[in-house]
């Protein structure tokens, strides 16, 4: 059951945010470094603040776009936001197997409907459209069949998660009742084979070109928070002694093969972006160094941004879903990893605009991701354009939204009444098509896309110019 006082959503509620002594009063607007746009390959967004990521669970059981789905991301297009990224989308059909709650899938031409009427919403309202993917949970995943094995970077290695590593608003609910517990202790896995992972990597970057034809301007790939690309990087959860164990070179064969067989994929039309954990902040665990590391080899691999999260995953989930303390420092991780690279990074959790807008200009970070935020408010953007920022709604931390998340009905917010029934108010509807809507997705217009499923026997499929049969007009009578 959802507590605490309902408030509409809109109405100023600034907490501890400050604004710097700013005088909201005056007709220019201060935040200029937010407002200004940026050049992300070969798109560019008209300010810095873009929907970020999450697990919202608000697909279809399996996998597909529904009603709701459309409407929440229409609302946060509608609201301002220069980019919407959804949460992780299955990329693979054994990665669709093994899911926490739900999430969209994207293997399949089938899956293409759904989702383009998905990119056709949020192009409406103005935004962008980025598709974050992901080739699997790995041990993370569930499957129905708890017996089952899940197919991971090692054998034997199930998740076991730590009262003092989740975010401090689930602690409550983890001691009042068991069956929430049940997530504390994952699948038991079993070790993928390298012509698995190969066939896993090759059916990713196919469904990377669906997205294209589906109207996506951008492609995310989800490789941090513990996730199979994830695994195959720490040395937590990497124990194997072939060629994508052992060694740190190795351990990043993984990721770096997938981001370059994606990159080859999709072609030039679209932007490209990895996103990342700066750190693991477990023992033994992945450093801010060695992440910086990777995030180098994905820049020379041709990748458009670095998008910027934090924590283990699952056994590390305080910063996963960071309070405002640990969000905090988040800055701070941008600023090293910006040192390193040319391409442009992005960060989450910073929901101060004041302070958001000082750190881009001191060079901390490029692009502002918010999540949670725009669950409360998804006019924040907008507001900000406006120079209305005493009206925005900030988020509490209370987390209710991502407790419901996780146990798999979806969000809601004590502060936001239409989170979650977006689906029911009329204005994310959409109309006729509008002069700024591309017909064709830009994408498949402006890149090439290779042939990644032609038969072996079959060096490239030719396009012919004259049929062989000539042509012999209408038959008698």
């Amino acid at each position: 059951m959802i507590t605490g006082d309902l408030q509409p959503s809109g109405v100023g509620c600034f907490g501890e945010v400050d604004f710097g002594g700013v005088d909201m009063t005056r007709k220019e607007n201060p935040f200029k470094n937010l407002l200004s746009p940026i050049k992300i390959g070969p798109i560019e967004l008209k300010h810095r603040m873009v929907l970020a990521p999450m697990n919202e669970t608000l697909s279809g059981h399996d996998g597909q776009v529904t009603e709701q789905t459309i409407a929440y991301y229409a609302a946060r297009a509608k609201g301002g936001a220069a980019m919407v990224i959804t949460g992780a989308i299955m990329g693979t059909k054994l990665a669709s197997r093994y899911v926490w709650g739900r999430n969209l899938y994207c293997f399949h031409p089938g899956h293409i409907a759904g989702l383009k009427m998905l990119t056709d919403h949020i192009h409406y309202f103005g935004s962008l459209a980025c598709a974050q993917i992901t080739i699997g949970f790995g041990r993370q995943g569930h499957s129905a069949d708890h017996h089952e094995l899940v197919p991971a970077p090692t054998a034997g290695l199930p998740y076991e998660i730590a009262l003092d590593k989740v975010p401090k608003a689930f602690i409550p609910v983890l001691k009042r009742t068991e069956h929430p517990r049940s997530f504390l202790v994952g699948q038991m896995t079993r070790e993928m084979t390298i012509e698995e992972i190969h066939s896993e990597q090759k059916e990713f970057a196919r469904s990377c070109q669906l997205l294209v034809l589906a109207g996506f301007d951008a492609i995310e790939i989800h490789a941090p928070h513990g996730y199979l690309e994830h695994q195959f990087l720490s040395p937590l959860t990497n124990k194997r002694t072939d060629m994508y164990g052992g060694e740190w070179r190795n351990r990043k064969r993984f990721i770096n093969e997938v981001t370059e067989q994606v990159r080859y994929a999709v072609g030039s039309g679209v932007a490209l972006g990895v996103r990342i954990s700066a750190e693991e902040h477990m023992e033994g665990g992945l450093t801010r160094e060695e992440m910086i590391d990777v995030a180098k080899d994905l820049e020379a691999r041709g990748i458009d941004y670095l998008s910027l999260s934090d924590g283990g995953g699952y056994e590390e989930s305080g910063h996963l879903v960071p309070d405002k303390e640990r969000a905090e420092h988040i800055p701070e991780h941008g600023r090293d990893f910006k040192k390193a690279l040319k391409i442009p990074v992005m960060v989450a959790s910073q929901h101060d605009p004041v302070k958001a807008d000082k750190d881009i200009g001191d060079g901390m970070f490029d692009i502002s991701a918010l999540g949670r935020q725009l669950f409360i408010d998804p006019e924040y953007p907008r507001k900000i354009m406006e120079n209305r920022p005493e009206d925005i709604n900030f988020c509490r931390y209370c987390n209710t939204c991502l407790i419901l998340c996780n146990s798999g009905v979806g969000p809601a917010c004590p502060h936001n009444p239409e989170l979650g029934r977006e689906y029911a108010n009329p204005e994310y509807k959409i109309g006729p098509r509008a002069e700024h809507e591309s017909i064709i997705p830009k994408g498949m217009l402006a890149g090439d896309m290779p042939c990644l499923d032609r038969p072996w026997w079959k060096p490239e499929f030719p396009l012919i110019e004259k049929c062989w049969r000539p042509f012999r007009g209408p038959g008698k009578g």
